[in-house]
């Protein structure tokens, strides 16, 4: 019954079509294909009052511009139409797949023979708004699953039939962040979830009806962020991660029927936990953590005793994150997904005690752990490489075999330019490495290329070796593209994670510096066309290059970055603003300080041409902040141009706003890097 919290469109993922990692996790992919037709809307909720205007107004491109957006337009095409299918889980008799693809333009579920992958998907539902989170109720007929409303992250939970009739909305009433829905088979009409509104730092637990619309029952309160992760089968327990920072998580047992709380693990110390699972029987925890020091971790936990009864230690690499966890409800196995920064992996243990029981070879690249089927003789997992998009797949237990749940047809792919990548590692100001991903045009050996430098948000993200439509775009325009993880990112050990918190924030900096500046020194690269790329602190990021080390870029591209660090926490969501306490600081106690970090403080200072994106309805990052780039870049007559889509929020989710971002920014790019 594990449950994935539903909070975080993390940028990189939303822009570039594949994952990047800050947890929580989050609706991945962008879109692709058509355009979609409207579906019968749920009850009308009252919009979120918007943040007073900055008067910075969206650009239309026309003339010539237009006519260049167009033409790139169909090559931007080729790349984000080569679909990703994602999230996919069995149906309760195995015999069929229910998954998440953007195909037809944004996140949409789609349901298969799992046996017969070259077979036609069959799309539920017809739908403008993105749908993800979708479980199998147990009688096997229906799924719930969650939609939001112009990527507002007000998500709502839908049940409809597996063949698509019988479409409800089960949460019509109070607009809140809900977190994925669980289902135990003891109740199977009930859901139970965790949720909060936008503006609240803690964090409710709440209970309703899966089959019609009705009362959403408070079971239990928390002052502090958190989410129910995971329910006994019977129903009688939860779950809950109290999520106060990054780096300080705790479980706890909530008695359902009650609401009383039972502290399981740690008992004493700060540890980061990643997720955690009931045993198939409800006795232990299976919980994957850091334990508070620098190595990746499972640990079991008796409920009743809080004493630990088996351990597994992650040591390929031993920096790595253990992430999501999946327990079967038979055969006793766990499946954990491995985030190692740069790349991700699969493992299968035994779930008493936690030794492995087969090993999956999948290659180099990045994914995400699905569920097991009922049965528990397999288990899905998202998978994709930088030559493949993301696609769905299943894992026998027994062997670790991987088997292909879908084989479709990506023509678009045969178009696409072919791409070298490669990870490195670049010496830090205080000797430590900083892995650096790069993709390059294949056969660019011996040219001189303009080269894009990306970094992630999160800020506790990671890019991975991946699938991105936005990369394969990029790189097929002749651009080299370049992720840095620097100091601050995932998978790279407890302290590198929090090696950028509170003042050493300025060390990060100096990471941003330092890669890049080995960027343009490298032979491949064009040392006077390097532009600097990201989005939400990725976005951040860019402001902070622009304006501390101007000398390095001939241009930037930033999606919704934060551009003064007080305005954001004043309008930010309540749980980032809690979470950021520690990675940032007190907006009263650091006051002094987070000015000295606001981008806006120094925007005199940029001098290179900027493109801007926001989505109106961003809960994260709110428009507001791109406004005030733009407008004191427009005052100072300093080249930008700025896009924003009415239908997104801290995303770019629908197919016809990300090809017309990847259009526009690299039209933009072309004429400033002549």
């Amino acid at each position: 019954m594990r449950s994935t919290p539903i909070l975080a469109v993390v940028v990189a993922a939303a822009a570039c079509g594949g994952p990047t990692r800050s947890p929580p996790p989050a609706v991945p992919e962008p879109p692709a294909s058509q355009p979609e037709p409207a579906r019968p809307e749920p009850v009308a909720q009252a919009p979120a009052p918007a943040p007073a205007p900055v008067n910075a107004n969206p650009d239309t491109p026309s003339g010539a511009d237009a006519a260049r957006d167009a033409e790139l337009a169909k090559a931007a095409s080729a790349a984000i139409d080569a679909f990703v299918n994602f999230e996919p889980s069995f149906t309760r008799d195995g015999k069929r797949i229910v998954f998440a693809s953007n195909r037809d333009g944004l996140p949409q579920l789609y349901v298969a023979d799992a046996g017969k992958p070259d077979a036609p998907a069959t799309r539920l539902l017809t739908s403008t708004e993105r749908m993800t989170g979708a479980v199998a109720t147990s009688d096997g007929k229906s799924l719930v699953f969650l939609s939001d409303h112009g990527a507002d992250e007000n998500w709502s939970y839908f049940r409809v039939n597996l063949d698509g009739s019988g479409l409800v909305e089960l949460t019509p009433g109070t607009r809140r962040q809900r977190n994925s829905a669980l289902i135990p088979d003891g109740k199977p009409d009930t859901i139970f979830y965790s949720a909060r509104a936008m503006s609240d730092v803690g964090t409710s637990v709440y209970t309703t009806s899966a089959k019609a619309p009705g009362e959403e029952k408070q079971i239990y309160h928390d002052d502090k962020p958190g989410f129910l992760i995971d329910v006994t089968r019977d129903g009688k327990w939860g779950l809950f991660q109290r999520y106060p920072s990054r780096a300080e998580n705790y479980i706890i047992a909530i008695e359902l029927a009650t609401g009383k709380t039972r502290p399981i693990w740690p008992k004493e110390g700060k540890v980061t936990i990643s997720s955690a699972a009931f045993s198939a029987d409800g006795k232990r925890a299976l919980i994957a953590t850091d334990g508070g020091a620098e190595q990746g971790l499972v640990v079991s936990i008796d409920v009743a005793t809080g004493k630990e009864t088996a351990r597994y230690v992650e040591t390929k690499p031993a920096s790595a994150d253990v992430g999501a966890i999946d327990v079967a409800e038979q055969g006793n196995s766990v499946a954990l997904s491995i985030n190692a920064g740069n790349h991700s992996d699969v493992r299968v243990l035994d779930a008493t005690t936690l030794k492995p029981k087969a090993s999956v070879t999948l290659p180099l690249g990045s994914g995400s752990l699905g569920r097991f089927s009922h049965d528990g003789k397999r288990f899905t997992v998202s998978w994709s490489t930088p030559s493949a998009p993301t696609d769905i797949h299943a894992v026998d237990v027994a062997t670790g075999k991987l088997t292909a749940l879908r084989k479709e047809s990506r023509p678009q792919l045969d178009g696409l330019p072919a791409i070298e990548a490669s990870i490195v590692e670049v010496e830090a100001f205080d000797h430590k490495k900083i892995p650096v991903n790069v993709f390059l045009p294949a056969g660019s050996k011996g040219k001189k290329l303009p080269v894009i430098v990306s970094y992630h948000g999160g800020p506790a993200g990671s890019s991975a070796i991946r699938w991105s439509s936005q990369t394969r775009f990029f790189v097929g325009q002749g651009y080299a593209w370049v992720e840095p993880n620097v100091r601050g990112s995932s998978g790279f050990g407890r302290a590198y994670e929090a090696a950028d918190n509170g003042p050493a924030r300025l060390d990060a900096f100096k990471d941003i510096e330092t890669t890049g500046k080995w960027a343009a020194s490298q032979p491949w690269a064009d040392k006077d066309r390097v532009v600097v790329f990201g989005g939400s602190y990725g976005g951040y990021t860019v402001l902070i290059a622009l304006t501390r080390m101007p000398g390095l870029w001939r241009a930037g591209v930033d999606l919704f970055g934060v551009a003064n660090m007080k305005t954001f926490m004043a309008t930010t969501s309540g749980f980032i603003r809690e979470i950021f306490l520690l990675e940032f600081g007190d907006p009263d106690k650091d006051a002094a300080f987070l000015d000295s970090i606001s981008p806006m403080r120094d925007a005199d200072k940029i001098v290179d041409p900027l493109f801007v994106y926001a989505g109106a309805n961003d809960p994260r990052v709110p428009r507001t902040e791109s406004d005030l780039v733009v407008k004191a870049l427009r005052s100072r007559k300093v080249p930008v141009e700025y896009m924003v889509a009415a239908n997104e929020g801290h995303s770019l989710a629908h197919r016809e706003n990300l090809v017309e971002f990847c259009a526009r920014a690299a039209r933009f790019l072309e004429t400033h890097l002549k």
